[in-house]
């Protein structure tokens, strides 16, 4: 038996008083001119009754049974005989708000009007898939729950080797069955597999035919299961700025090889998750928090972080890590630098470390209490002779062995000494002062005792002389001259294709800003410390099950995720749609001349909202602002996104060269802030977000390398310059 699905315009859910009974009941706020009521009472039956108010400006429908709303329509799912009957009553209204999905498009009813099916005009109907909503049925309420044409297809490379299912077809709406199941999908094929001799009976119950494969091996049967991890695939491997291996996986994570100090006091390596702010490649975060849970990773409560200290597990990832190149090439010359810039590059300057506060054998007093290496006690002001000279160390400075009276030689750093003698009834204790609940930094006997063990302690400069030896010649402090510091290290630009070549997004966006000969800004505008309003326009009213009228003032959507929203109205209401967001379910905001639009932080995701209230106790009134945590903290650590609220092209040029400035690991100046707000929203890195209330919110794209591209295309292409005073 065909079906059909359908769907009809809502306002959204709201609580109303009964007439027939005076209860308080939830109804489904329709329109008062179309034929959406009439259509849902002939559909549902008994399961549906008008419950609208006298007098009332919509139509009130109280719906029993189950009903899925999605972005402002009811979808439903309606045999032949019921979709006609549909179409009679539609006929009759002015306007239908019903639409019927066919062809893999939306249709609207015919109506007064038009004598046929007709597409909907410019957002007068949904816009969304409905197939794997699987909506209901109005007169049973049974929902699809088996779809056709999923085929079961039986693989194995050997006779004794592992035996595997790819399972084809529809079967993105039963994905997380799937998943649940034991089933995963391959990037690489598009497709779902799984790993065993039988499929699950809930599995087969959605086969309606099965093959037998003659090959085509399973590449992730025989890959390491922790390549799930990554989202099926390692993207790239590179150093981190302090020489740690890194891996980017497909769908954002980032592990990094590190080394902790465990409970006993000794080294421990591990792999360190760090996960991306939002959904990645249709993998949400809840999703990467199961899979590495279900491969024995562990959250650290102290970091914040999942990680494999398990030896098998870090072994293994090092095992993978091992058959990957390096994604970073090898960096130009000078020579090459100089080509490609156009210009001399100079030599950066040496730093030289400060001169010595001590020489060999002056006398050094301790500025507070010391602790030599056998845990020795030396007093504040204690005397002592310095004894062997250390090389520079670029974070602590000049260390020294000092020889205290009647104690022994301690290894001190040059903060821990002064020349002068104590004065008697001063003491000098040391310490620190942190936030409550802070950890304590380490002491400096903490750093030696760690410095020494990892030995990293600075090489001496002179072989150790006995104390107190007649024989020992007057020396001249030697002033060591540190490593110099690294070249600049310039990666070679990517070669843009000839004329006629396919371009990607960020090459089409290089040639577009050359052909258009974007100018630098003369200036850059900077805040003056005032603060600037932003727009608010009466939206509609704010509803999801709760009591008292809460107005929006403004709001804005990403790819489906609330980013922004301005609300007022009474405090409780305004309080229970702040803990409705704030635990992830989604309210509606209904305007009073067009449909119902959903506001939610998205599946899985809470507390993701800064709040910014205010409240009039006076008139018991609350005003509510909130902003989602990627505007307020941007994560510059891996692909994201974050927002800017533009009140001037100048301002956003402005706030977008700073997120770059953040992002990027290349000096970025002011003179080019021009090409990367232009470039940027050629190349769909910067773009403007669907918004109402006069909200102007763009969203940019914090991805690394793409930034990097840009940057470094303008500079091959010769759209943008180096300043002559940074080279």
């Amino acid at each position: 038996m065909s079906t059909h699905i359908i769907a009809v315009d809502t306002y959204g859910a709201q609580r109303v008083a009964a007439p027939q009974t005076g209860k308080t009941v939830s109804a489904y706020k329709m329109g008062y001119t179309s034929a959406v009521t009439a259509v849902l009472l002939a559909l549902y039956g008994t399961n549906a009754r008008d419950v609208s108010p006298k007098q009332a400006s919509y139509r009130y429908l109280q719906i029993d049974g189950d009903v899925v709303v999605r972005r402002g329509h009811i979808l439903l799912t309606l045999t032949a005989d019921e979709l006609a009957k549909a179409e009679q009553i539609a006929r009759q209204s002015h306007r239908a708000g019903v639409f019927l999905w066919r062809d893999k498009k939306w249709w609207a009813f015919p109506d007064s009007n038009h004598a046929d099916f007709t597409e909907p005009g410019y957002r007068s109907g949904p816009t969304f898939d409905p197939t794997g909503f699987r909506p209901p049925s109005p007169s049973t309420g049974a929902r699809e729950s088996v779809v056709t044409g999923i085929i079961a297809e039986r693989s194995q490379r050997e006779e004794d080797g592992a035996i595997w299912w790819w399972l084809l077809g529809e079967t993105y709406p039963h994905r997380d069955l799937l998943k649940r199941h034991g089933a995963r999908f391959s990037g690489k094929r598009k497709a779902w597999y799984y790993v065993g001799t039988e499929l699950p009976a809930a599995i087969r119950a959605l086969v309606t035919s099965e093959a037998q494969s003659d090959g085509d091996a399973l590449e992730a049967a025989s890959a390491s299961p922790l390549l799930t991890v990554f989202g099926g695939r390692i993207a790239g491997k590179e150093h981190a700025s302090n020489g740690d291996i890194m891996l980017r996986g497909e769908n954002g994570i980032f592990a990094t090889r590190t080394t902790w100090i465990d409970r006993n006091d000794k080294p421990e390596t591990v792999w360190e998750f760090d996960l991306p702010p939002q959904e990645r490649a249709g993998n949400p975060l809840p999703a990467m928090q199961k899979t590495l849970q279900a491969n024995g990773a562990m959250y650290s409560l102290y970091t914040r972080k999942w990680h494999f200290e398990q030896p098998d597990k870090v072994a293994a990832l090092d095992a993978l890590a091992a058959e990957l190149p390096f994604s970073n090439d090898e960096p130009c010359t000078v020579d090459e630098v100089a080509a490609i810039l156009g210009m001399q590059v100079k030599s950066a300057p040496i730093a030289e470390p400060p001169p010595r506060l001590f020489a060999l054998h002056d006398t050094a007093f301790a500025r507070h209490e010391l602790e030599t290496a056998d845990s020795k006690s030396i007093p504040t002001g204690t005397r002592g002779k310095v004894v062997r000279l250390y090389n520079h160390n670029a974070k602590h400075g000049w260390s020294y062995d000092v020889d205290f009276d009647n104690i022994g030689i301690c290894w001190s750093f040059e903060r821990e000494l002064t020349p002068h003698e104590p004065i008697p009834g001063i003491k000098i204790v040391r310490g620190a002062v942190v936030p409550p609940g802070a950890v304590l930094p380490p002491t400096d006997a903490e750093i030696k005792r760690t410095l020494i063990e990892y030995g990293q302690q600075p090489t001496p400069i002179d072989p150790p002389v006995a104390p107190n030896d007649p024989d020992m010649d007057e020396q001249q402090s030697i002033a060591p001259v540190d490593e110099p510091p690294p070249a600049i290290r310039v990666i070679k630009p990517a070669v843009m294709p000839a004329e006629g070549e396919p371009l990607d997004a960020i090459q089409t966006a290089i040639r577009e800003a050359k052909r258009e000969n974007l100018q630098t800004l003369p200036a850059v505008h900077y805040s003056t410390g005032r603060m600037t309003p932003i727009e608010q326009a009466y939206v509609g009213e704010l509803t999801g099950s709760i009591t008292g009228e809460v107005f929006c003032f403004g709001y804005a959507v990403h790819e489906g995720i609330a980013v922004f929203i301005n609300m007022a109205g009474p405090r409780m209401g305004v309080e229970a749609i702040r803990a409705k967001l704030s635990k992830g379910e989604q309210v509606s905001v209904v305007p009073p001349d067009a449909p119902a639009t959903e506001l939610t932080a998205g599946e899985g995701n809470s507390g993701m909202y800064h709040p910014y209230l205010h409240y009039l106790p006076e008139a018991r009134f609350a005003s509510l602002i909130l902003v989602h945590d990627w505007a307020v903290t941007p994560n510059y650590g891996g692909k994201s996104t974050t927002f800017i609220f533009r009140t001037s092209d100048l301002q956003a040029t402005a706030k977008l060269k700073h997120h770059i400035t953040q992002l990027v690991n290349i000096p970025v100046f002011d003179v080019w802030s021009a090409y990367l707000y232009e470039a940027g929203k050629k190349a769909m890195l910067v773009r403007k977000t669907r918004s109402a209330g006069g909200i102007d919110l763009l969203s940019v794209d914090l991805d690394v390398d793409a930034w990097t591209r840009l940057i470094t295309g303008g500079l091959e292409q010769k759209i943008i310059r180096l300043p002559e005073r940074a080279v």
